[in-house]
């Protein structure tokens, strides 16, 4: 099956999947229709974090949608794009209430926090996120999960049509 996927599918390599689930293909399958089910929670939540400018929430959406799409062996995707997705929407949030005239003590904690959490990430990455921290940039790379996921999904269901 692996040399077949190779040449079939752009999007998903399902190796991962295969050797934890020693080749069974019912778990396999189980497995796929889980991220299957879960692809709406994640365009749709970004759809609507984006419309509210929940920079918190698209943040925790890029978090969880990272190991869903590693599973299913879209490496570039989860590595990089959902974490600058992440990364972005940190800074995002870093800046709104940078910006504020006064914030609250829980506000500050909370700059606080998101700030620790980005300077752990090595400097040239840091410097990339605060340089594109922008609702623009935060909008291409989620139209990008989005394209990459609608081929994915066609991928994963003409697999599993298979078992």
């Amino acid at each position: 099956m692996l040399d077949r996927m190779a040449e079939d599918y752009t999007q998903i390599d399902l190796s991962y999947l295969e050797g934890i689930a020693e080749g069974d293909k019912d778990i396999i399958k189980e497995l796929v229709e889980i991220f299957l089910d879960q692809m709406p929670e994640f365009t749709d939540g970004f759809a609507e974090s984006m419309r509210d400018k929940d920079w918190v929430k698209v943040a925790a959406i890029a978090h969880k949608a990272k190991s869903s799409v590693m599973s299913m062996g879209m490496e570039e995707l989860g590595n990089v794009d959902l974490k600058n997705m992440e990364l972005l929407a940190k800074q995002l949030r870093i800046n709104e209430l940078s910006d504020k005239e006064s914030i609250t003590d829980a506000q500050k904690d909370e700059v606080n926090t998101l700030q620790r959490s980005l300077d752990s990430y090595p400097e040239n990455r840091i410097t990339w996120v605060v340089d594109n921290a922008s609702k623009d940039k935060l909008e291409e790379l989620i139209n990008k999960f989005t394209a990459v996921c609608n081929v994915a999904v066609e991928e994963l269901n003409k697999e599993i049509s298979t078992y």
